[in-house]
């Protein structure tokens, strides 16, 4: 009980994604009021045709945002640019295993552009633990089943622009937060584990969600 309790009093709250003022999206997105489980706080507005003209994607090396309104905390840059290459890696993976990955720019093709906004580091000893602890795989099952967040787990948070590859026009865009799942235990061995393996995740969603889109 001792330990339940002092886990209670290390709980924090999750970092909350912004609008990110330095977007180039950032005046045209607007809360998502559909988002029910968190992943997706804001995009633009979308509608059936707005990915009907296009159907490869070009994906731009991965950035870091540099707003004053980041939300690296401590994280040094050296894993921020680690992560943003990790990004990069796997989307390219995703979106070729989709078969929409495009090598340049031209007719129907979409300029995807990623950039990680924030990280929240796990704590790697605490998340373990209460993952392994009879209650603690209790209630990180309930939180997976609702595809929550594990106390203690990490996450990581980027902007996602997609740009006609011709004009440059801003065609749509979001932020999402991304995380393990609850039940996902490796992904808590290590700091920056569980952004990695949100990007892992987020990749996997957003390829599949492209493929289905796309005209």
């Amino acid at each position: 009980m001792l330990m339940l309790g002092s886990l209670a009093l290390l709980a924090g709250c999750a970092t909350e994604p912004t609008q990110y003022g330095d977007l180039a999206s950032s005046a045209r997105l607007q809360p998502n009021t559909t988002d029910a489980d968190g992943h997706v706080p804001y995009r633009t507005e979308i509608t059936a045709e707005t990915f009907a003209p296009y159907s490869k994607i070009m994906l731009e090396p991965a950035q870091v945002y540099r707003g004053a309104d980041n939300q690296f905390g401590n994280i040094s840059e050296e894993d921020r640019t680690a992560l943003a290459n990790y990004a990069r890696k796997r989307f390219t993976e995703e979106l070729g295993e989709q078969g929409i990955l495009a090598p340049a720019t031209g007719p129907g093709v979409l300029k995807m552009r990623l950039t990680i906004t924030g990280v929240e580091q796990s704590v790697p000893v605490v998340n373990t633990v209460t993952k392994v602890l009879p209650v603690g795989l209790v209630l990180s099952g309930v939180q997976a089943g609702l595809d929550r967040e594990s106390n203690f787990s990490g996450s990581v948070i980027y902007a996602v622009e997609f740009f006609d590859s011709r004009t440059d026009k801003l065609v749509y865009a979001f932020v999402t937060r991304q995380y393990p799942s609850a039940l996902n235990i490796p992904a808590s061995i290590r700091p920056l584990d569980a952004a990695k393996a949100g990007i892992d995740r987020g990749a996997s969603k957003a390829a599949e969600s492209l493929k289905a889109l796309l005209g």
